[in-house]
């Protein structure tokens, strides 16, 4: 049996350069988790700071810290580069389960056996 595990949507409504500091990001958008709450993050590539009270947990923000490396790279940040990033990011989805995160291809792709190994 494949437990059920508590799922994580991040909804990305506004991704803009910082205008105080071209080393960072402004990250407007929504979290929901069973019910929606407003998110405001802070990215530089090396930290990603919330500055909200989304209450992200620490280990889905751990996971989205290296998704937004991945996809932003590390701050001074050039505006034309992040453009196209910036449209087609549109939401990314994790799973909690057992104090663990894991990216929706992760999760899915794990089998019975992989969960008994987690226990």
């Amino acid at each position: 049996m494949i437990p059920e595990g508590v799922e994580c949507s991040i909804f990305f409504e506004n991704i803009k350069p910082n205008p105080k500091s071209s080393s960072s990001l402004l990250i407007k958008g929504t979290v929901s988790s069973g019910f929606k709450i407003i998110m405001s993050l802070d990215f530089t590539g090396s930290e990603l700071i919330d500055n909200s009270n989304a209450a992200i947990p620490d280990e889905i923000l751990d996971l989205l810290k290296e998704d937004l490396i991945d996809i932003f790279g590390f701050g001074p940040f050039d505006k034309k580069a992040l453009k196209q990033e910036m449209k087609d990011l549109n939401m990314l989805y994790y799973v909690r389960y057992n104090g663990k995160a894991y990216r929706s291809d992760e999760w899915k792709a794990m089998k019975p056996e992989d969960f008994a190994k987690l226990q």
